[in-house]
């Protein structure tokens, strides 16, 4: 990296590293040298967060880098992220980049997919340089039962550079302590600058909550528009893709190159002008215990900072209804009497995995049966003490559905919901939803195909951890949830820090370098 600027790889943006480029400060080359770097200070050793499963043969994406070098000195730019690095979240397919696609799964670890993820693809066209792999929940959180968050058997427990301690073992599966999941290993790694910018997937908060857990923006698109030809989806009907990122501006760019023929970036006005709120109850929203145990020394802290952060908004011009009144995922269930995410999920999950296994093409890894198989063959990694379910896997195998069942199902589901969202927004005469981030509304999103995204507001003095909100909007309605996001980034930047513990470790290590050169 050249010396003749201080490159900030904790908070650089995408941004950022963007203008170094164009005042020629720095190259891709020097950005992909550096970003390779933090990772294998951080990933194994150092911190040990285990936010990656591959990175990219060194002299293949050095090669690429300088060819987005050589097309930036011929001002032949391909987009706005043009030779800036990028990591891709484990179950996006990179066949031609030399990195495998495990889903965290060690039943796929070795083989080869036969193409690239369309996502893959369309980030690449745009220059953007894939550097590696991020971990997950493995099989995308459609393996099991009270499976830790971030945890998978080829990449381990992708831990949260934020919380103090660690994971605490007596945690529900996606307590204070984990850094949420599915797309666990794109957010730390986006926070622990290991790259500027990260993709996900999403089908019920996978993007979303851990982009929250680590002080980040993040958005999923509107299910249906992003193409996720390629990637592993562990429920299909409801699955988007989209950036964990330290910018709204970063989401803007990464979200055009997702949905070509769009434009986000004429919606960052950091106005909250005209923006209309439902703003949901964090006591009626909040995670079951199920999932994520109260704690009143956390809840108290960022329902506070929720309330003050909406009354905030409002002084500043925003127009926000208070307890906004959206029927419960269980009630539109009741009340439409429809079918439950589950069950489509449990449906569509066997012919999702045979069509993702048939990429690689390995006669003995075809079908869900043989994942199921596999996994009980190699229990001691795949099934260990800790992590022993994979009950979801195995309801796949069980399922009594129709394919008729199925599509009315999924329709009946998706219009009912989007009734009960509109009955919303109407009475709240609101655009946007906005809730917690600890909150069940990525389910309503789900189910809806609406697309959400996450905004960073502070963080926990109970263990460190960061806390957010979500802001839902719908079908096709991006462009006001990017409204809501830059007026969110103009009135509260504090809520995007890099780690402190990591800061700290840099610290320290700077300064042992200075006592080693003094002796």
């Amino acid at each position: 990296m050249s010396a003749k600027y201080n490159f900030d790889i904790l908070n650089a943006t995408a941004g950022d590293v963007r203008r170094l480029l164009e005042s020629g400060e720095t190259t891709s080359v020097d950005l992909v040298k550096s970003y390779l770097a933090q990772i294998a200070k951080h990933n194994h050793k150092g911190m040990k967060l285990n936010a990656m499963i591959a990175t990219r043969p060194v002299n293949d994406a050095l090669e690429e880098a300088r060819a987005r070098d050589k097309e930036r000195a011929e001002k032949n730019l391909r987009s706005r992220l043009h030779g800036i690095p990028i990591i891709l979240k484990d179950l996006i397919c990179t066949g031609s980049l030399g990195m495998g696609t495990t889903t965290g799964s060690l039943a796929l670890k070795g083989l080869k997919a036969s193409t690239d993820a369309t996502i893959t693809t369309l980030l690449r066209e745009a220059g953007c340089i894939v550097i590696g792999k991020s971990n997950l929940s493995e099989w995308g959180n459609s393996k099991g039962i009270d499976v830790t968050s971030g945890w998978s058997a080829v990449g381990g427990q992708t831990i949260s550079p934020y919380v103090r301690g660690g994971i605490n073992p007596s945690d529900k599966w996606m307590g204070h302590s984990t850094p949420s999941g599915s797309s666990s290993g794109s957010a730390v790694a986006a926070a622990a600058g290991f790259a500027p910018l990260c993709i996900g997937t999403e089908v019920n908060g996978s993007i979303v909550q851990p982009a929250v857990r680590a002080a980040l923006y993040g958005i999923k698109g509107t299910v249906g528009d992003v193409n996720m030809v390629g990637t592993q989806s562990g429920g299909a009907a409801f699955d988007s893709a989209g950036p964990l990122a330290k910018s709204v501006e970063d989401c803007a760019d990464v979200m055009e190159i997702l949905l070509p023929g769009r434009d986000f970036r004429n919606h960052l006005n950091g106005s909250w002008e005209g923006i209309k709120i439902a703003y949901l109850s964090y006591d009626a929203w909040q995670f079951p215990d199920s999932v994520c145990e109260k704690t009143p020394a956390f809840d108290k802290q960022h329902k506070l900072a929720m309330d003050e952060a909406m009354k905030k908004a409002e002084s500043l011009g925003a127009q926000v209804m208070f307890n906004a009144d959206l029927m419960s995922v269980g009630d539109i269930t009741k009340t439409y009497n429809t079918v439950t995410q589950d069950q489509i999920g449990r449906h569509q999950l066997a012919p999702v995995i045979r069509r993702f296994l048939a990429i690689f093409n390995e006669p003995t890894m075809k079908t869900l049966e043989d994942v199921v198989e596999f996994n009980k063959k190699h229990a001691a990694e795949e099934l260990p003490p800790d992590q022993p379910s994979q009950q979801v896997l195995e309801n796949g195998l069980t399922d009594k559905m129709t394919d008729l069942e199925y599509s009315e199902g999924l329709r009946h589901l998706r219009e009912s919901t989007r009734d009960a969202v509109e009955k919303c927004l109407e009475k709240a005469d609101a655009d946007v939803v906005m809730a917690s981030g600890e909150s069940v509304m990525t389910t309503i999103a789900a189910n809806a195909g609406y697309p959400i995204a996450s905004v960073p507001l502070g963080f926990s003095s109970y263990n460190g951890r960061p806390f957010g909100m979500e802001i839902m909007a719908r079908n096709g309605h991006e462009e006001k949830i990017f409204e809501v996001m830059s007026a969110w980034e103009t009135t509260f930047p504090e809520g995007r820090m890099p780690p402190p513990m990591l800061v700290n470790w840099e610290q320290c290590q700077e300064k042992e370098v200075a006592l080693d050169t003094i002796k």
